[in-house]
Order: structure tokens, then sequence, then C-alpha cells
């Protein structure tokens, strides 16, 4: 089975949701015990119609099975402060501030003149805002990363440009336009409204500058940075070996059947 396939069947990891995004009175996702995905025409204020769509779905875990990834989570769908400081370890760099949802987001992509929605992945939405200040990042930008649980691989990622129009759709779903086709929306369905609404606060707080968003004010140079001249490096001799090492993230070849990235991105060469 293809991967893109697999993504349009498979069953959304590290939540019990199964739906489609949620109407305006809805409280994130809900439940389905028939693996039913709603799509709704119009995803906008005020909208309530729409159809359902039965959809056959392929689990990683098999019947029964309960998700792992995560014991010290309170609910399955919220993410814990050592899952969250998992993510923030992973994607960590000089010059980045980083944003971690509070729960968990299925990431839809819109097809069709009736903008049915179509679930692509499920994990962890994440805001990268890279400031200008390292020497590998030096132009600010911000990027909106989907991260899987447990792995913190990307399963997705985008840059915000002036042309995305983030915005909010309902209480725990945002739209935006990919940056490589603005053509193309893609809608992100949150497992809480609180979430939801912590990651927008935190999203239009950087997007109201234009230089993250790739906008030029007229008269606004940007500032030259001061050229630093660092002290020399010390000799490996009087380097120590790791100290206060703390291990957050371990992904081995047996987690293949646990994780969605490992069977899709890196699946396991056959002899």
């Amino acid at each position: 089975m293809s991967a893109m396939s697999y993504m349009n069947t498979r069953r959304r990891l590290g939540s019990m949701s199964e739906s489609a995004p949620p109407s305006e009175s809805s409280e994130g996702t809900n439940s389905s015990e028939n693996n039913e995905i709603i799509m709704n025409s119009e995803w906008s204020h005020g909208s309530q119609s729409g159809g359902v769509v039965s959809a056959g779905v392929n689990s990683l875990y098999s019947e029964g099975d309960t998700d792992t990834i995560s014991t010290d989570t309170a609910s399955n769908n919220i993410l814990s402060d050592y899952e969250r400081g998992q993510v923030e370890s992973f994607f960590g760099g000089l010059g980045t501030e980083i944003f971690v949802s509070s729960a968990l987001a299925n990431l839809y992509e819109g097809s069709g003149k009736d903008n049915d929605w179509h679930l692509i992945f499920t994990g962890i939405p994440v805001i990268l805002y890279d400031k200008g200040s390292a020497r590998a990042r030096s132009i600010p930008r911000v990027t909106l990363v989907l991260a899987e649980r447990g792995s913190c691989f990307a399963l997705w990622s985008d840059r915000i440009d002036n042309l995305s129009n983030y915005r909010v759709a309902g209480p725990s779903f945002h739209t935006m336009c990919l940056s490589s086709n603005h053509q193309q929306m893609i809608g992100f369905s949150f497992d809480s409204s609180e979430a939801a609404r912590e990651l927008w606060q935190h999203m239009e707080r950087l997007i109201s500058d234009p230089e993250n968003i790739g906008v030029s004010m007229p008269g606004r140079k940007k500032q030259k940075q001061k050229r630093i001249k660092h002290a020399p490096l010390p000799p490996k001799a009087q380097i120590s070996n790791p100290c206060q090492f703390h291990h957050v993230t371990s992904v081995t070849k047996d987690d293949t059947d646990r994780y969605y990235s490992m069977q899709a991105f890196a699946p396991m060469t056959q002899h």
C-alpha cells in the first residue's frame, strides 16, 4: 500500500477520536464508533450543513491495543507537560522560539468545489519562530509543524507567509493556505477549543509583524548585526564527557509497528 493511500485510511494516532472538523457548537472532535468521517462543505461561521461519508479504516494497532505512547497523560487527547517537553527538545535550536499545542489535532486537506475535507495526519501542532539571529537562519520566519506523538518526527510542515491567510474558522478549527500552492486550503481540527485558542493567540502575535511573513515595510531597514569575535575553542583534552544529560525520546527499529512515520518515511529494507 502506498504512503498516500495509507494516510487516507489509517486510524488517528494518540486519540480515540475519528471524526472530521467539529462544528461551531462542538468542543473539539467527537468520537465515532462506526469510523465515520464527517465532511462539512464549508467551515465558516454559521455553517452547520454537511454529509456523512463512511470510510473503512486500517489501524496501526490491532483491535484491543491501547495507546502506550504516554502513560502519564490524564486525557488521551491532551498532552502532558512531559510530552510537550519532548517536542520542545526535538525542535529546539539557537534563536528559535517554540510553541507546542496542549492537545492533538487532525490535519485535513480541502478538495473539490464543495471543500470536502480529507484526513491526512494526526499529530501535535507546533509553531517554530526563527528570530533571524542565527547564522543558519538569518531571516525571521514562522513555520507550522505537525509532529508525531511519541517520536516527535515532523509529519508535515509549512512556512507561514503573507498569503497563508491563517484564520479561525470555528472554536476548534483553523484554516490556512499552503505556501507552495495558495489555492490549496488545509484545516486543523483541535481536540480542545482551549488549545486552539492558545495556538491562535500565539500565531496572531507572530504574524502581526510583517517581517515574519516576508513582507518588507517601506522605510524599514534591517539592522546590521555586529560580528562578534568569539573566544577560541578549548582543546578536546579539556572537554569532559556529556554531563547532566536527560534522555527524553528514544526510537528504535522495534518501534516500526508503533509509529506511522517509521512505516511511511523510513520503511525497513527487505532482504
